[in-house]
């Protein structure tokens, strides 16, 4: 598909209020490589990745419009297409200091999801470890050889990918659910868009239906609040038995984005 520039920017990069951020994540991802370079958005890779990180962006971090909130035009970033094999992406017991349910890999054999892998340098790193609330909210994580596929060229060397510390959020079920937004094949599990994810969610803690908008603001604009429903959420976490993933002890310096 073709897109001209006006197209690119409402798709891409739309002009979200603070309730339509929390219920729209993940995000739109195109299904392209694309860079930031030198101030724009631009299809295609615009620098050596051997000189850089490869990290899978398994929710928002997919999202050039979430990318742009974390690192704005003026660092030089790349994203390519990836399949993750023999995982799933789920809904965390967890919420995002902007109101979302964020997502966290779950072991689901034969399954495969469309996402992709974004390539930093050391500084950058830094800078989504940070956003990441790495060791509070995400663990950054080795990912187990031959799990993560670069479509367009063969890569045989580590992948890294941040995972939920608290876990996954259980549904009515008990059991985990899929993002509905996110392009998957031979899924075990049932889907949820992020609205109906978080709906669950306030009925868990007792809190109305119809007071969705109130709550998202209260949580994005009350961090002692927020990190309360982290607490209660961590009791009721499922976690993976068979991971197919090895933590990575990292040490950070600066504020946590929580």
């Amino acid at each position: 598909m073709k897109y001209d520039n006006q197209q690119i920017t409402e798709e891409l990069f739309p002009n979200f209020s603070s309730f339509d951020r929390a219920i729209n994540y993940p995000y739109f991802a195109p299904n392209y490589s694309f860079s930031f370079h030198k101030g724009k958005f631009v299809k295609g890779i615009c620098d050596d990745l051997a000189k850089r990180i490869p990290v899978l962006s398994v929710g928002s971090n997919r999202s050039p419009y979430q990318l742009k909130r974390k690192f704005s035009f003026n660092q030089d970033i790349c994203v390519t297409p990836a399949i993750l094999k023999d995982s799933d992406i789920v809904y965390a017991a967890s919420l995002s200091a902007y109101g979302s349910m964020p997502a966290t890999q779950w072991p689901s054999k034969g399954t495969e999801v469309d996402l992709n892998v974004l390539w930093l340098n050391e500084e950058q790193l830094e800078i989504m470890h940070l956003s990441e609330a790495l060791g509070v909210a995400y663990s950054f994580v080795k990912l187990k050889s031959d799990t993560v596929k670069i479509k367009e060229f063969k890569y045989e060397k580590q992948i890294y990918g941040y995972i939920s510390i608290a876990g996954v959020f259980p549904f009515y079920d008990n059991k985990p659910k899929r993002l509905s937004k996110i392009n998957a094949k031979n899924v075990t599990l049932k889907s949820s868009s992020e609205k109906k994810a978080l709906l669950s969610l306030i009925n868990c803690l007792g809190i109305e239906e119809n007071k969705l908008s109130e709550w998202i603001d209260k949580v994005i604009n009350n961090k002692a609040y927020r990190i309360s429903i982290h607490e209660k959420l961590k009791l009721k976490a499922l976690k993976p038995k068979n991971p197919n993933w090895e933590i990575v002890k990292k040490s950070i310096r600066g504020n946590l984005i929580i």
